[in-house]
């Protein structure tokens, strides 16, 4: 049984590479009709990743958002696992069936329904595939997700992503004493905790420490280069230091600082004419150097039979932020969030909730990184490319600069069936910058794991 399931395993990952092989050699042919289909029905925005799509909000991936309820109940719910000589293999995944619902009013006008070129519903269908593999001091560790929004008519193609492959080895192992390094390609949002950043992909080499200090906590500090764009060698750096437990009570404090500045020419992948080929000296798009500091408190609430409380709130900055005739000559670099999430899932019918208030201006968070609530900008236009362009700021509206609230809820019907609710509201934050706008959306999604 165990040689027949391991079997399965390998020819299902063949399957996958060898679907992608066919994929690559067939571009060719299908590469004029699937951009007529997708060009029907969505706006992908720039040449660049961590956009979300028309009549989505926030994270592409809602997983990143809800890693501490929804991923960990996802990724435990293992239902293959076979052990050989050399390792263990671990597949687990999700489906899920999603109903979004969005509007949205810039300076008084409607921007979404009827009217417009942006629909109010959309219901959209995704699959994650999660498949691990282990041994004594090496690792790896893969997620692939297909998505694609509903309808034979007005629907989409169906995409693939590679959110995860890192290949890790454990280098020093000594009690809680730990030193390991991976390669590969993940999210920022696996691997470092924010609400508002981290949205963009971790292509590089993580190196990771942690030790437990006797009376004052657990210490980690991770971090490393990742590449951002290749073809002119343009790396980020990033590094984040914490103690959790705190002198032996929940308490937890972590500092992050991110580099995406770089002075040297760069290419401007932004909707400008000649995106991805024109190089621009100390660009925008890149003028970043963020930093983070989260405090965040972990403990059971009796009174509420045993629930876990996970209260947090961070503060951020970005210290290259420069003043611009498009930001009217301020400074709008910074970005706070609070909230709280009540609640695990573990079991049928336990149920969780997560409460916060996001506040960014235009300047805190590149917005190809930007996780937070957004405002829907169904515009699709970038504050990077108003900067490039001087426009005035009534005119220079991007994707972040924004104020409102988000709230989750997660009810487990049962083992592996789990429903989620989500509402948000937001307005902008500083409203000379971008003008006036009110955007609200509400999501509900059907969850399956195994």
């Amino acid at each position: 049984m165990k040689k027949t399931t391991l079997f399965l395993a390998l020819l299902l990952s063949f399957s996958l590479f060898a679907a992608d092989a066919d994929a690559d050699a067939d571009a060719d042919d299908d590469d004029d009709e699937d951009e007529e289909l997708l060009a029907a029905v969505e706006n992908l925005g720039p040449a660049a990743e961590g956009y979300v799509s028309d009549g989505d909000f926030g994270p592409e991936n809602q997983s990143f958002v809800d890693s501490r309820v929804l991923r960990d109940f996802i990724e435990s719910r293992g239902l293959i696992e076979c052990r050989k000589k050399c390792g263990q293999l671990t597949i687990a995944g999700d489906a899920r069936a999603r109903w979004l619902s969005s509007g949205e009013k810039v300076h008084g006008d409607k921007s979404r329904g009827m009217g417009t070129d942006i629909a109010i519903n959309r219901f959209k269908n995704e699959f994650n595939l999660f498949l691990d593999y282990t041994t004594g001091c090496s690792w790896v560790s893969t997620k692939l997700r297909w998505d694609s929004f509903a309808g034979n008519d007005g629907g989409s193609a169906t995409k693939v992503e590679l959110d995860r492959a890192f290949i890790g080895y454990d280098i020093h192992q000594e009690g809680k004493r730990d030193f390991y390094i991976e390669l590969g390609r993940s999210n920022l949002g696996l691997i470092f905790e924010s609400r508002v950043e981290f949205g963009s992909s971790f292509p590089g080499i993580h190196f990771f420490y942690t030790d437990c200090w006797e009376n004052v906590g657990t210490f980690t500090v991770h971090g490393g280069p990742f590449l951002i764009d290749s073809f002119l060698n343009h790396y980020v750096w990033i590094a984040e230091a914490g103690v959790t437990e705190l002198g032996g009570s929940g308490l937890a404090i972590k500092y992050s600082i991110i580099d995406w500045h770089r002075n040297a020419p760069t290419l401007n992948y932004g909707n400008l004419t000649g995106a991805g080929t024109v190089q621009i000296r100390d660009n925008p798009r890149y003028r970043f150097l963020v930093s983070q500091l989260l405090f965040a408190y972990e403990n059971k609430i009796d009174f509420l039979h045993c629930k876990m409380l996970y209260a947090y709130g961070a503060v951020l900055a970005n210290h290259e932020a420069t003043k611009n005739f498009s930001s009217g000559d301020e400074y709008f670099n910074h970005a706070w969030y609070v909230g709280f999430t009540l609640g695990k899932l573990c079991k049928a019918c336990d149920w969780s909730i997560d409460i916060n208030y996001q506040s960014v201006q235009v300047q805190a968070v590149p917005e190809f990184d930007l996780s937070g609530i957004g405002h829907g900008n169904a515009a699709g236009t970038l504050f990077s490319d108003a900067v490039i362009q001087g426009l005035n700021p009534y005119t220079s509206a991007g994707f972040s600069n924004f104020k409102g609230w988000q709230v989750t809820a997660l009810y487990a019907m049962t083992d592996t069936l789990s429903m989620r609710t989500k509402a948000v509201w937001t307005r902008p934050r500083n409203r000379s910058v971008g003008g006036d706008y009110f955007f609200k959306a509400f999501e509900m999604s059907v969850i399956y794991a195994f």
